[in-house]
């Protein structure tokens, strides 16, 4: 009998770290990331391209600070597939182009998308 109590509690704080992990930088961060990209798409279709560069720039570097902490959270792949995505856009970027740099921004709103999914405290994702 002990051994289910323990168990349970160690289930229990698994379970707690876990909803502290995602209230804390999961939801936060990609939530920050819907709003900011959302709002960079109008400044590319408007085709403000230094607007767009400085933005990139500072979703870059939050990026790379929320990774930080990701890595040890968050399948590889996901965090490799936002990486290249926008470093992709930061060319599309620079070299001002339009279609593909909103194309790439869907995705990488997309991919942002999956990882909220994967790392929500949901039924499914608990079994």
């Amino acid at each position: 009998m002990r051994m289910v109590v323990i168990s349970f509690i160690i289930l229990i704080l698994m379970m707690g770290m876990w909803a502290w992990f995602y209230y804390a930088s999961v939801g936060p961060v990609t939530t920050y990331f819907w709003d900011s990209l959302t709002e960079l798409t109008d400044v590319v279709r408007n085709e403000d391209w230094v607007t767009a560069k400085k933005d990139i720039d500072e979703y870059t570097d939050k990026w790379y600070e929320a990774k930080k902490l990701w890595v040890f959270f968050i399948n590889q792949k996901d965090l490799d597939n936002i990486d290249s995505s926008i470093r992709q856009l930061n060319i599309y970027i620079e070299n001002k182009e339009k279609i593909l740099a909103q194309a790439e921004l869907e995705h990488l709103i997309v991919l942002f998308y999956v990882i909220d999914e994967n790392e929500c405290l949901t039924i499914e994702n608990i079994f």
